[in-house]
């Protein structure tokens, strides 16, 4: 697959909700994850470890109001993604999130994924 094929799946699945499908199908198994807004979770390695830390985002979004994904823009063997959610979490209440990810591609696989967040969850 061509690193549009893969910002473009990843895009199809998240849409759909289907953001551990996606992880499975396209992420590496040394996966590496950077949330630039918190130490808790900075940076992840691993496919497990990665899914895990999803899994707890899920698990805290009490509600997801409403949330929008942008088609990717891809450039060489990266891309990013916009992602505005209006989420219900709990213990934290209400959000308006916007969110950059960047996406970097391996030998057909997401190797690394960056998230810029706004408004910061610190």
């Amino acid at each position: 697959m061509t690193t549009q094929e893969i910002a473009d799946r990843l895009v199809s699945l998240c849409r759909r909700g289907q953001n551990a499908l996606a992880q499975v199908e396209l992420y590496d198994d040394n996966i590496e994850s950077i949330e630039s807004h918190t130490n808790r979770h900075k940076r992840t390695k691993g496919i497990c470890k990665v899914q895990r830390k999803t899994a707890i985002f899920f698990e805290l979004a009490h509600e997801i109001h409403h949330s929008e994904i942008s088609d990717p823009l891809v450039a060489g063997n990266h891309f990013c993604i916009k992602i505005s959610v209006d989420v219900t979490l709990r213990g934290l209440g209400r959000l308006q999130l916007e969110e950059i990810c960047i996406y970097h591609v391996k030998d057909e696989k997401i190797v690394k994924e960056e998230f810029f967040y706004s408004p910061s969850l610190v």
